[in-house]
C-alpha cells in the first residue's frame, strides 16, 4: 500500500477510536447518574435492578471489546508499518 492510504487509515481509525471513547464515557456518566430512573422505568417492564445491571455491564463489555480490537489494535498496526517504511 502507499504510505499516504496508511497514514489516512490511521489517522481515521484513531479519530473513529477516540471519539467512541468519548461517547463511551458520556455513556458511562449517563448511565450511572440516572440509575435511579432507569430502575424505576424498568420495574414497570418487570425488569429487575439485578437484570438492569447485567446487561448494563455486558453492553460496557462489549463496548470495550469493539474499542480495543476492532479500532485500537488496527490503528496501532497501522502506526507500526508507518514508522517501519521511514
Amino acid at each position: 500500500m502507499e504510505t499516504n492510504k496508511i497514514i489516512f487509515f490511521r489517522n481515521f481509525l484513531f479519530r473513529t477510536f477516540l471519539i467512541s471513547v468519548l461517547f463511551a464515557i458520556f455513556l458511562a456518566v449517563v448511565t450511572f447518574a440516572f440509575w435511579d430512573s432507569w430502575v424505576a422505568l424498568l420495574a414497570n417492564l418487570k425488569i429487575e435492578e439485578k437484570e438492569l445491571t447485567e446487561l448494563t455491564l455486558t453492553f460496557f463489555l462489549h463496548v470495550r471489546i469493539l474499542l480495543v480490537f476492532i479500532l485500537l489494535a488496527p490503528t496501532l498496526s497501522l502506526h507500526w508499518m508507518v514508522r517501519s517504511q521511514k
